[in-house]
C-alpha cells in the first residue's frame, strides 16, 4: 500500500478524535509569546519535544522558528521575516538562536544533495534556473 497516504489517513483519523474530544482546549493561548522570546532552532526531529522541555517552555511561551541548521540563509527570506514579525508585531523582546550537537547540516554536501534531487526527477534546467 501507499505508506504516505496511510500516514495521512492515520493523522486525519487521530485529528477527528482530537477535535471531537476537544483535546485542543488545554493548548489554547494567544498569538503573543508570554515570555516575550523568539527562538530560531534547527528542524531536527530530536528537538521537537526536547528543546521546549530543556528550556522550561510551554505552549504559548515563545515563538519557535525552525530551519535546517538554525540558519538565516537570506536577509530577506522567510526565516528573517518570521523573526521580524515575532519582534515587531508579536512583542518578542529577545531572540535566541539555538544549534545542537551532531547537526546534520554540518555534514550536508550540496553537490550530493543536487544529485539526489535530479535522481528524483527534477530537471537540471529547473535547478539551474533557481540558482540565478
Amino acid at each position: 500500500g501507499n505508506t504516505k497516504m496511510s500516514l495521512l489517513n492515520d493523522i486525519m483519523q487521530f485529528n477527528e478524535q482530537f477535535t471531537k474530544n476537544k483535546d485542543y482546549e488545554k493548548y489554547q493561548t494567544s498569538k503573543f509569546p508570554d515570555k516575550k522570546m523568539a527562538i530560531l532552532s534547527c528542524m531536527d526531529t530530536r528537538l521537537v519535544e526536547l528543546l521546549p522541555h530543556a528550556m522550561n517552555m510551554r505552549n504559548g511561551d515563545v515563538k519557535i522558528i525552525k530551519s535546517a541548521g538554525a540558519l538565516v540563509a537570506h536577509p530577506f527570506g522567510s526565516i528573517m521575516r518570521s523573526l521580524l514579525v515575532a519582534v515587531y508585531e508579536l512583542n518578542a523582546d529577545e531572540v535566541c538562536v539555538i544549534g545542537h550537537h551532531d547537526c546534520g547540516m554540518s555534514k550536508i554536501n550540496s553537490e550530493d544533495m543536487l544529485d539526489k534531487i535530479i535522481d528524483r526527477g527534477i530537471p537540471k534546467e529547473r535547478i539551474d534556473m533557481l540558482k540565478h
